[in-house]
């Protein structure tokens, strides 16, 4: 699996032939908005062109998920639930699972959220505040989830025209070193397994 980041909560993760795209965003946003053809679009806040952008990536055939619920589509499984911010994801790839919370803005996931998403081992969370988690309520969540590896998201970057906090109050809540950004994150199954701590990594956009 192969992750690469294109700003704010918007993702390309690719499995063999398979590809999935979060949050594409439009140009309002600021950075190049993201673009080729995916496979799947999953959505967290269809009310907003921050994360709502569906027409700049895949085609006709690409099976679009905007909503809580259950979607099996080409052997990947996906769970929507409901949340503040619309909603997050449970996506199932390669024996392993993700989480990607989207646009949420909650200062802890409920009981119910967190059974309903079940055990993650990659998660994706939006830490720059504002109409987001802040750096305080996404450690929270992340605590509460313990995933093996987590991908900050949705925080200021270059050429972006609305105001979000830094990834560094995340870095510097959670308690880690600011590692060297990466251009991707390539991760299979035999990584979950062999370490036991919380990862962070850092990701560079797509240019």
């Amino acid at each position: 699996m192969v992750i690469s980041w294109f700003g704010l909560s918007s993702f390309k993760i690719s499995s063999g032939p398979l590809t999935l795209i979060t949050d594409p965003f439009s140009k309002s946003a600021g950075p190049t908005p993201p673009r080729g053809q995916t496979d799947i679009v999953i959505i967290s806040n269809p009310s907003s062109d921050l994360y709502n952008n569906r027409e700049a990536v895949g085609d006709e055939k690409t099976f679009v998920v905007d909503s809580p619920g259950e979607y099996d589509i080409k052997g990947l499984f996906i769970r929507g639930v409901a949340a503040a911010g619309a909603a997050i994801y449970a996506i199932r790839m390669e024996d392993m699972r993700l989480g990607f919370l989207g646009s949420l803005k909650q200062k802890e996931l409920s009981d119910q959220q967190l059974e309903d998403l079940g055990d993650i081992d990659v998660l994706f969370v939006p830490v720059g505040g504002k109409i987001v988690c802040d750096a305080e309520e996404a450690v929270t969540i992340v605590n509460q989830i313990e995933p093996r590896f987590v991908v900050p998201m949705h925080y200021a970057q270059p050429g972006l025209k609305i105001s979000l906090d830094k990834v560094d109050q995340f870095l510097k809540e959670i308690g880690g070193a600011k590692a060297a950004p990466q251009e991707k994150l390539t991760i299979k199954k035999s990584n979950i397994l062999e370490g036991e701590n919380t990862e962070v990594v850092i990701l560079e956009p797509l240019r």
